[in-house]
């Protein structure tokens, strides 16, 4: 009989079962390793299939930014017609083509039952030759907001000081000539401000009593310090505040806004006002003001004398009254919108609107019936991709040639012959320079171009 010790080295030396396991543990290992590599490889595919898919979709977005191009190049050449063909504006107004030109698009085009086979197949014709890969949607609409704070900015002229800088601006002011950009705008921002603040105040007891003793002629000095070269800004309220930036430990720009969120950089501007009066400015410079697109706060600034009888008038008559019978009336030109205000509501003084629009024009403003300065929202997608592109997109006017003076007329005019009478030459002369400022009164646009451009 084997004893114990033998029959355990026996079985110590028997192999047989240790290739089962290394084989099994092998197979275990190679399927753990081969799983992981297959995961790698599908998220892998899944990685560069969602970067095609972005790619794809960011493509779709930019074309909708050269379809706006393209169609605002057109709306240019119509409004440039317009002006050289003033008879058409009693047929169509520039409104009309800019509601054209800012209908909504999308691919694919949306199709509906009561279209015939002929529209269908256009459509379906359209996309294919399009290449849009996925869909895109495209907005545009012009912006009207023309308070500009960045139009505050005081420029100083060169080999000019301080003191002759002020003195200057106080003659002129004083001779009873037109205020300079920058102090016409402010007059007007601390209108609007004062005017805001009235009426929140008078609506909103939370309001009334956190900023009751606001003082709005401070706060759009601070904008004109943030916003002008820091030598270039010298006033009383400088030093008051740059003490406001130093404590609360903010640097001012002293430098154009680029956008409309860095309002709420400003040291002495709380969010809730800022909050407040951020749909009524724009950081792009709105030089046309377009009366079929004014807003009720925009009309209030432009005329702070108008009562809420004749707004509520002005509003009836441009959009309409469902419950009062008015059908609406857009302006076709500035001399629809002068007649109404000043004819059949009377809101304003005929002479109190020339002066007022005087001002404007002063400040390279004036009022229209079509933008210039137009907003655009373009969504592309593709697969489980979005890609969303927000461009402004300004359409310049054609700067004009400088004129003689205001009566478009030369200093030669005043000189007649010896008996006082105007000689053949002064006659003609007269009749160049009232032909002059008719061409200047004229508006040209220019080829758009993107002034600032967002990506999400």
């Amino acid at each position: 009989m084997k004893s114990k010790n033998s029959t355990f080295n026996i079985i110590l030396k028997n192999n047989s079962g240790i290739a089962i396991i290394m084989v099994t543990t092998a197979v275990a290992i190679l399927t753990v390793l081969l799983a992981q590599f297959t995961y790698e490889t599908k998220l892998n595919k899944i990685r560069i299939e969602h970067q095609v898919d972005k790619a794809q979709a960011k493509l779709n977005a930019e074309a909708g930014l050269q379809y706006a191009l393209s169609i605002l190049k057109v709306y240019r050449e119509a409004w440039n017609k317009l002006e050289d063909n003033t008879s058409l504006q009693n047929t169509i107004s520039k409104s009309d083509i800019e509601a054209i030109a800012t209908q909504p698009f999308m691919i694919p085009i949306p199709t509906t039952g009561e279209m015939s086979a002929l529209q269908k197949n256009a459509i379906a014709e359209f996309e294919d030759e399009s290449f849009i890969q996925g869909t895109l949607s495209v907005s545009l609409k012009s912006i009207t907001g023309f308070l500009n704070p960045n139009t505050l900015r005081v420029i100083k002229p060169i080999n000019q000081n301080a003191n002759s800088f002020s003195q200057s601006s106080s003659s002129q002011q004083g001779s009873g000539q037109s205020l300079k950009p920058h102090e016409f705008m402010e007059k007007t921002f601390i209108e609007m401000l004062e005017k805001t603040f009235r009426e929140e105040i008078e609506n909103s007891e939370t309001f009334a009593l956190h900023y009751s003793n606001l003082d709005p002629r401070l706060l759009v000095k601070e904008l004109k310090y943030y916003v002008s070269g820091e030598n270039d800004y010298d006033e009383p309220e400088k030093a008051d505040i740059q003490r406001t930036y130093q404590n609360e430990g903010i640097e001012a720009k002293h430098a154009a806004f680029e956008t409309t969120d860095e309002l709420y950089s400003l040291a002495g501007w709380d969010d809730e006002i800022v909050n407040l009066i951020k749909d009524r400015i724009s950081i792009h410079n709105v030089s046309v003001i377009n009366v079929n697109e004014i807003t009720l706060n925009q009309l209030k600034v432009l005329f702070p004398e108008m009562s809420d009888v004749a707004l509520e008038e002005f509003f009836k008559y441009r959009d309409g009254d469902e419950e009062s019978g008015i059908t609406a009336t857009p302006f076709k030109t500035e001399k629809d919108f002068k007649a109404l205000l000043t004819g059949r509501i009377g809101a304003i003084d005929a002479s109190e609107y020339d002066k007022r629009i005087k001002e404007f024009a002063d400040a390279d403003i004036v009022i229209g019936t079509g933008g210039k300065l137009f907003k655009l929202e373009s969504i592309g997608t593709y697969g489980n991709s979005t890609y969303k592109l927000t461009a402004f997109i300004d359409l310049p006017i054609k700067p004009q040639s400088p004129s003689t003076n205001s009566q478009g007329q030369t200093g030669s005019l005043n000189q007649g012959s010896n008996n006082g009478q105007v000689n053949n030459q002064g006659t003609n002369q007269t009749t160049q320079g009232q032909q002059q400022q008719n061409e200047e009164s004229k508006y040209y646009l220019l080829r758009p171009r993107v002034v600032e451009i967002r990506t999400y």
